[in-house]
């Protein structure tokens, strides 16, 4: 018999090096950034889950709380693969949820690399696979990136005159194939206020906008980290759609970063389940290509 101890922790360092032993270079995300997340004052050490077999690190697991209250996400479920089949996902799943019944909480949501043992995992407690999320990389100095087209549409950056109707740009390019995140966020209105001192100039932050006769109709930005940037996505109002107004965006965020000496452009962005959304095929028809794949499962509470 196998001792499984499940614990919680805060160190950022053990963290990290289980993901790595787990997922090797598909996981992105650097020790400085778990850091950031358990230095934060929001941080809950509560919330992070470390599973051990015979006192050595076997696993972890993270608790996100999301904004809308009665809502978390399970992030991080990475096992070693010298550890897979002792019983340790299930250990590190099946605290999580004592955590969230005992919270109230009504839905939990995995976010997992779609790798079977991890998906396997979350079926085998009742979560259903509901959605795909895509991480899609532009190697800037291998992509064919298209001159302005001038009779679509007119793409600037962000300025003052623009800031006011942003926050009704970015959350109606949302639908409907992002609502699911607009209801985590706790609903339209509060990620209307909450996104307002988002395309405030900022450090690092570059924001376009697409206009026609005056009017704000789209709008994409990237974040710049190092050299490589954080891809927004493109957001088109529902009416404008298919007119070539997110090609249009799409190739002046790939000229801009190239500009700026970026390397690489990343974007995650939804897929369905069965299928590409329209803006994942846009990305893929325009040189980007699929570096991982994530699965949302999602299990009713209450």
């Amino acid at each position: 018999m196998v001792m499984i101890e499940v614990k919680t922790f805060r160190d950022p360092e053990i963290w990290y090096n289980i993901l790595k032993r787990c997922f090797g270079d598909l996981e992105k995300r650097t020790l400085d950034e778990l850091r950031a997340v358990v230095d934060s004052p929001s941080f809950d050490p509560k919330n992070l889950l470390l599973a051990e077999v015979e006192g050595s690190p076997a696993g972890c697991l993270w608790i996100r709380r999301l904004p809308k209250e009665d809502r978390y996400e399970l992030w991080d479920l990475a096992v070693p693969k010298e550890f897979w089949g002792l019983g340790v996902e299930d250990a590190l799943i099946e605290r999580a949820l004592d955590i969230l019944f005992d919270r109230r909480a009504r839905l939990a949501r995995a976010h997992t690399l779609s790798i079977e043992p991890c998906v396997a995992a979350f079926k085998r407690h009742g979560f259903n696979p509901v959605r795909r999320i895509l991480r899609i990389v532009w190697e800037l100095q291998r992509v064919k990136i298209e001159p302005p087209c001038a009779n679509v549409t007119q793409i600037n950056e962000v300025g003052p005159e623009d800031i006011g109707e942003l926050s009704g740009v970015f959350l109606e390019g949302l639908k409907p194939y992002w609502n699911w995140w607009i209801e985590d966020q706790g609903g339209a209105e509060r990620l209307r206020e909450a996104s307002r001192s988002w395309f405030e100039p900022s450090s690092g932050l570059l924001w376009l906008v697409a206009k026609k006769d005056g009017k704000t109709i789209g709008l994409t930005g990237f974040h710049v980290k190092g050299r490589e940037g954080v891809f927004f996505g493109v957001m088109v109002l529902p009416e404008h759609r298919l007119k070539g107004v997110g090609r249009a965006l799409l190739m002046s965020a790939l000229r801009k970063a190239a500009e700026l000496g970026l390397e690489r452009l990343i974007v995650y962005t939804v897929a369905y389940l069965d299928r590409l959304a329209p803006g994942a095929a846009l990305y893929m028809r325009s040189g980007g290509l699929v570096e991982a794949e994530y699965i949302h499962l999602e299990r009713i509470l209450r």
